[in-house]
């Protein structure tokens, strides 16, 4: 079986399609003879060193090498043009030459034009948050995605990362359920390995007050994370216990139309206890989790949840969004709160902050919680399906 794997997205920073692609991508090269699987992507101009180095090999195919744009900037610019259509049947040639003589196709992201000599063609879906949300989103963002879901018809299988994201696809596009099914995923294997930095000089690092406690919150800062609602959380708790020593974590990178939040920062009246870490190095991620009192998770939608699987692996304590698909991956191992719920969150926040034993428990269901999720299950899976159709 020889298959050729869409790796455009690789190109980015880490978070949570590069990480999905990165692991996918790992776990075939191990499993698969050099000639039988090969990653598509668009040139070597790559963010992340690591993965940039894993690129490096001679199973990497860079279709769009020579050309002077990526192709989001090309398909930015044909957008604007009302021409982004017109781009896409170059594409489509691309990727078809680069599949000829493979047997799958398995597409993550950008290149969505399923070939047609190859026997079986497979996408994995994340999540639908441009049709759900479209407010929270870019006009790019929210075309592409369009785009994607129409061409959905012409893939042999479609991979959703939870039942939520299944349920809301076949609510959404035009796709039979029978070719639709649930592939959990996993977080990167760094978190399996239980080791964590000493805390105070690693605290120091992100700017952390000696003495201080924190509670964390992890993802990109835009709309549907909800972060106003977790900054008001934040603000009901230490108004209820002013005199302790704890802050706000925030880490990951500032993303769109954040205007409202910024102004609210500048207004909030705690913003000297809210630290803005930017985006954190992945091997940081484990202690910042580890380190917390607890994770703050009040997205208004996912179609995962990474980072609350991430916290459970790292030993931490997790109140999330009782919505989409955060209950399939907690379980009953964390709070579930409304991400509306201001007061209900303080009060969770409190229940694990003053008193050792609910954090504890939450601590150890967490962990077995997360056993749960596993890269080689979701491996077995893919593998599985595209056998039973060859």
């Amino acid at each position: 079986m020889k298959i050729s794997f869409d790796g455009y997205a690789l190109r980015f920073p880490r978070t949570g399609i590069v990480n999905y692609g990165y692991a996918v991508a790992r776990g075939y090269r191990e499993r698969l003879a050099p000639e039988d699987f090969r990653i598509l992507i668009g040139d070597r101009n790559v963010t992340d060193p690591e993965i940039a180095a894993f690129l490096q090999r001679g199973d990497v195919v860079a279709i769009l090498e020579g050309n002077k744009e990526t192709i989001v900037e090309k398909i930015r610019r044909k957008w604007a043009g009302n021409s982004f259509r017109n781009y896409m049947p170059g594409l489509g040639s691309a990727i078809a030459k680069a599949t000829e003589h493979s047997d799958v196709y398995h597409c993550i992201d950008w290149f969505f034009e399923p070939p047609s000599k190859t026997r079986f063609n497979a996408i994995t879906y994340f999540d639908l948050t441009t049709t759900l949300f479209p407010q929270f989103h870019e006009e790019l963002n929210i075309t592409k995605e369009r785009m994607k879901m129409k061409r959905l018809a012409d893939f042999d299988h479609v991979f959703c990362i939870s039942a939520a994201t299944r349920n809301d696809l076949l609510n959404h596009a035009d796709v039979s359920p029978d070719k639709v099914s649930v592939n959990y995923i996993d977080a990167d294997p760094i978190f399996d390995r239980g080791i964590f930095s000493e805390r105070e000089p690693f605290l120091a690092k992100f700017g952390i007050p000696p003495g201080h406690r924190y509670l964390l919150s992890v993802s990109t800062i835009e709309p549907r994370k909800n972060f106003q609602q977790v900054l008001d959380a934040f603000g009901a708790f230490i108004r209820a216990n002013p005199k302790e020593p704890y802050v706000l974590v925030c880490t990951g990178m500032w993303g769109w139309k954040n205007d409202d939040l910024k102004d609210y920062l500048a207004k909030c009246g705690f913003a000297d206890r809210v630290i803005f870490t930017g985006f954190a190095d992945l091997a940081d991620l484990p202690s910042l989790y580890h380190h917390a009192d607890c994770f703050l998770y009040l997205s208004l939608y996912e179609g995962f949840g990474l980072p609350i699987l991430e916290a459970m692996k790292s030993g931490c304590p997790v109140i999330c969004s009782d919505t989409s698909s955060m209950p399939e991956v907690i379980g009953d191992a964390g709070a579930l709160v409304s991400p509306s719920d201001i007061e209900g969150t303080a009060k969770a926040i409190e229940a694990i902050v003053h008193v050792p034993a609910n954090a504890d428990k939450m601590r150890a269901d967490g962990l077995m919680r997360s056993r749960n999720f596993s890269w080689d299950h979701h491996l077995d899976r893919l593998m599985q399906v595209y056998a039973q159709a060859l």
